[in-house]
C-alpha cells in the first residue's frame, strides 16, 4: 500500500511596509511606502505610495498621483520626476530616477537586508545633436526592506 503525502499547505507570509535605500558615496537616501502611513492630511491623497528622496538634486516627497509603478520580471520600478533640468540652450528637460524594487520574502523577520540599484535619467543634448539622447547614472543602494507599525 502506499501512501498519499500531502503538501505543506501555503504559508503566508508578512509584507514589509517600509523599504529604505541608501548610497553613501552621494549622500543619498530613499524611503518608500507601498501604502503610506496616517494620518490623512488636507490637500494630499489619501492612500497609495510614498516615497521620500534626499540627494545631491534636493529633498522631495512623491505621494500616488506622482508616483510610477511598473511590475515586470525584474521586479517593481518606481519613477518619480526630480525636477527640470536646464541644458546648453535653456532648453528644460526633466531628471527623472527610476528605483529597482525586487521581490523581498520577509521569512520570520521584521528585517532584511538586500541590494538593489536605482537609475537617473537626464537628456544630454535637447534632441537636436546626433547619438544618444539619454544618459543613465547607475546608482548601486543598499535596501532594507521592514515590517513596521504604522499610524493610521
Amino acid at each position: 500500500m502506499s501512501t498519499l503525502q500531502q503538501a505543506p499547505a501555503a504559508q503566508q507570509t508578512a509584507t514589509a511596509n517600509k523599504f529604505t535605500f541608501t548610497y553613501d558615496e552621494a549622500a543619498t537616501e530613499i524611503v518608500f511606502f507601498p501604502n503610506r502611513p496616517g494620518p490623512i492630511i488636507v490637500g494630499q491623497p489619501p492612500g497609495g505610495p510614498e516615497l521620500t528622496y534626499h540627494g545631491p538634486e534636493g529633498n522631495f516627497t512623491f505621494f500616488s498621483d506622482k508616483i510610477s509603478i511598473q511590475d515586470g520580471p525584474l521586479g517593481s520600478l518606481i519613477s518619480v520626476i526630480l525636477g527640470p533640468v536646464e541644458i546648453l540652450g535653456g532648453t528644460e528637460h526633466f531628471l527623472r530616477f527610476v528605483l529597482l524594487l525586487p521581490p523581498v520574502n520577509m521569512g520570520d523577520t521584521k528585517k532584511q537586508l538586500f541590494h538593489t540599484f536605482g537609475i537617473k535619467t537626464a537628456t544630454t543634448s535637447g534632441g537636436t545633436s546626433p547619438g544618444a539622447q539619454l544618459k543613465y547614472t547607475v546608482i548601486p543602494l543598499k535596501g532594507f526592506a521592514e515590517i513596521v507599525p504604522l499610524p493610521f
